[in-house]
């Protein structure tokens, strides 16, 4: 979970030092970008924050969700400054907390209580 959090973070400071490189964004658009980048930034920190940065916490769930639809919409704000390998960052991120909670999710008592349909 840490290395998700640590990939969020590199995948919002290349945003913000390429943003230097590309043609000026539309104020509103700009406006709209610094917003979310701060936001992302909040959640980074409210999630390095937790006692226990496990999967298992429903408050790191709940966090890294917002991250990603954070970045998301970094990405859509920023889109001038992303190349390839910066989308497969945010790609990476998302997919990997998707599997994590695919692994997890059939765990909780309102899911099945461990049944597993694959398994």
């Amino acid at each position: 979970m840490i290395e998700l959090i640590n990939r969020a973070e590199k995948f919002c400071s290349k945003v913000e030092s390429r943003l230097s490189d590309v043609a000026p964004l539309p104020s509103q658009d700009r406006v709209e970008l610094r917003a979310k980048l701060g936001f992302c930034r909040n959640q980074i920190a409210h999630l390095r924050n937790l006692d226990e940065v496990k999967i298992e916490n429903v408050l790191v769930r709940e966090g890294l969700r917002h991250l990603i639809i954070g970045m998301m919409w970094v990405a859509f704000y920023a889109r001038t400054a992303i190349d390839y390998k910066l989308y497969r960052m945010l790609l990476t991120v998302e997919s990997t907390f998707t599997y994590l909670l695919m692994e997890q999710v059939p765990k909780y008592r309102r899911n099945g209580q461990g049944s597993h349909p694959h398994k």
